[in-house]
């Protein structure tokens, strides 16, 4: 882990030295606040002969982004789960070459964080995606402390992300010295972290979008946890096609656990569909399949079936206001019992 930390340093101090070896010109400040509300309600069949059915906020965010020159950094805020969700420092040095510090999301896979939450599909994340921000990262944000190296080269782009590997888990690392002249290290005392730690997690993802395809974003993921606090593998690989109207996705993900006797993998996948039939309108539709062992031949693995629609209030800003509903069909191998569940959520963004 020696050598990998004097790369990442030594990356780090070749670029933020060119950049104040390159003239500037005088930069100009920006800053922003938005936010987000989203709001739902929902019937579901929780038993052969019983249902609930509820009210409530699926994500209440406020967020602030300020900019200055080749300097950027967000703040969010998320009001339901009562802590600070990303709070990062982007350091944008050439289209090639950009560093990222703080907390966010992390190189992953395509349907968690890298899509926004103002721009889901549907109403939630498939399974497959929101199993992984578990299974990985110990939370299910999608983000995690660390430092992130990204860029395009030409049609390509590339993440390659460093992290403490559980997205709770901040750490100071404080040496405490004893003796004079000696520099002997007694004890090393972990400020947030409460774990001793001497590695960290290590994930890449790499995206080709051709401009002679319009919409088209093929691409795939790597990454490996941090033995000290959850030691896993993960990868994904994915094809979004967007030539609106007609919108589609697919993406298979796998996670295999490494913290216990034996390994467990789990794999999912997804297929998604929608057709923009009016200006305010789109259907939608998607199917999925999660196994948490990853064999597809135990009883335990679930599928669950979307139908749905959605309204934009404001046509030249789909996802700004909108209006969702969707008929989700949850069946468990094994398990005649229904899990449907019926949603509609309203969404500002601002």
């Amino acid at each position: 882990m020696k050598t990998i930390s004097k790369i990442v340093f030594t990356i780090i101090f070749f670029l933020l030295a060119s950049s104040f070896i390159i003239a500037q010109e005088t930069p100009e400040l920006n800053w922003k606040i938005g936010g987000t509300v989203q709001a739902m309600a929902s019937y579901a069949q929780t038993n052969s002969d019983t249902a609930q059915i509820g009210f409530g906020l699926r994500r209440v965010r406020l967020k602030t982004s300020f900019s200055y020159g080749k300097v950027s950094a967000f703040i969010q805020y998320g009001a339901i789960a009562d802590r600070i969700l990303d709070a990062r420092m982007t350091f944008k040095f050439s289209k090639v070459a950009n560093v990222r510090v703080g907390r966010f999301v992390v190189a992953g896979v395509r349907a968690g964080g890298l899509t926004s939450h103002t721009k889901l599909d549907i109403v939630e994340r498939p399974m497959s995606a929101q199993m992984w921000a578990l299974n990985a990262l110990g939370s299910g944000d999608y983000r995690d402390y660390g430092v992130a190296f990204m860029g395009n080269v030409g049609d390509f782009g590339y993440n390659l992300t460093l992290a403490n590997g559980k997205g709770l888990n901040k750490i100071k690392i404080e040496g405490t010295t004893v003796g004079v002249g000696t520099g002997n290290i007694l004890a090393t005392h972990l400020k947030g972290g409460g774990t001793l730690n001497q590695s960290v997690s290590i994930s890449g993802l790499v995206n080709y979008k051709p401009k002679a395809v319009k919409g088209l974003e093929v691409g795939g993921y790597y990454g490996m946890g941090n033995a000290y606090f959850h030691d896993y593998s993960s990868y994904n690989a994915y094809v979004y096609w967007e030539p609106k109207p007609i919108r589609i996705k697919a993406e298979i993900i796998s996670v295999t656990d490494k913290n216990g006797t034996t390994d467990v993998s789990s794999l999912g996948y997804y297929i998604f569909g929608a057709y923009g039939f009016a200006d305010n309108w789109e259907a939608l539709a998607r199917y999925e399949n999660y196994d948490p062992t990853g064999t597809f031949l135990l009883d335990d693995a679930q599928t669950l079936i979307t139908v749905g629609a959605r309204y934009a209030l404001f046509p030249e800003k789909l996802t700004a206001s909108k209006i969702t509903v969707a008929y989700v069909m949850h069946g468990e191998e094994g398990d005649a019992i229904d899990n449907d569940v019926f949603y509609v959520m309203f969404q500002t963004a601002f």
